[in-house]
């Protein structure tokens, strides 16, 4: 679990609270709070709809609901992800 799991002040969001399913899953992928906050700070965001957007930097997507129910004033990362490489014609 990350030493961390609330970061106040993050561009375009605010304030953010990282579910304990998000660190379990990024535990689980190797993902370091360090690469995860580099993400969250500098990783380019797309849309999904709603209320939900993704940021993704170098392979790692964390998924952000921006309005969860019930909402305590932070954005809630849901849950976060290495993607693997695809298969590659040849």
């Amino acid at each position: 679990m990350f030493a961390e799991h609330y970061f106040p002040d993050v561009p375009q969001i605010g304030n953010v609270a990282v579910s304990r399913h998000a660190q379990e899953r990024a535990e689980g992928d190797g993902i370091t709070l360090e690469a995860f906050k580099t993400t969250l700070f500098k990783g380019r965001t797309i849309p999904q709809g709603g209320s939900i957007e993704i940021r993704e930097l170098n392979g790692i997507q964390i998924v952000i609901e921006r309005k969860p129910t019930p909402f305590r004033g932070a954005a809630l990362a849901t849950t976060c992800y290495r993607m693997k490489e695809q298969a590659k014609v040849r």
